[in-house]
């Protein structure tokens, strides 16, 4: 009988135990989102990357990091087979909880300022890194209600 309570102990405490590891069956974690940009005409609102106003091949996003300019990935998405919006890894490349600020290259005239700061969010199952603030240029951004893409603006000279 005594040798029955030791192994009813033992294994309530293993059963404790691994509710405390592991306590929803799933160890997730959800990293930082690209941030998904579309440059627009402040006038109509058209994508200056699909009328070629500005050229694909000479955008870039970078930040400094210990003085040194650090580049970010990019690739061009879209929907419709039109890939006209920049994709931006760039919040996975900066610390989460604080304001960081990044540089969208379109050309040698035309480099925008892209603050924006992630937190951490965690529940008992799950982290994950949502976007907190953004701001290009030190304004608020709106949001394409279709794609979700940030809008950046320009006044294009006709």
């Amino acid at each position: 009988m005594k040798t029955f309570k030791t192994l009813i102990a033992f294994a309530l405490i293993l059963l404790g135990t691994q509710g405390c590891i592991d306590k929803c069956g799933k160890d997730c974690i959800t990293p930082p989102q690209p941030i998904w940009l579309k440059i627009v005409d402040s006038s109509n609102g058209s994508n200056l990357i699909s009328e070629e106003y500005f050229h694909r091949d000479s955008i870039k996003v970078f930040y400094f990091e210990n003085e040194q300019k650090q580049f970010a990935n990019i690739k061009f998405v879209g929907n419709f087979r039109v890939n006209d919006i920049i994709e931006t890894n760039i919040t996975l490349h900066l610390p989460t909880d604080k304001l960081n600020t990044a540089y969208l290259y379109l050309n040698q005239y035309d480099i925008d300022t892209i603050t924006f700061r992630t937190t951490k969010s965690s529940d008992d199952c799950c982290t994950s890194y949502p976007l907190d603030s953004i701001s290009i240029n030190g304004k608020p951004v709106d949001v394409d209600p279709v794609d979700f893409s940030f809008l950046i603006k320009k006044e294009v000279l006709k």
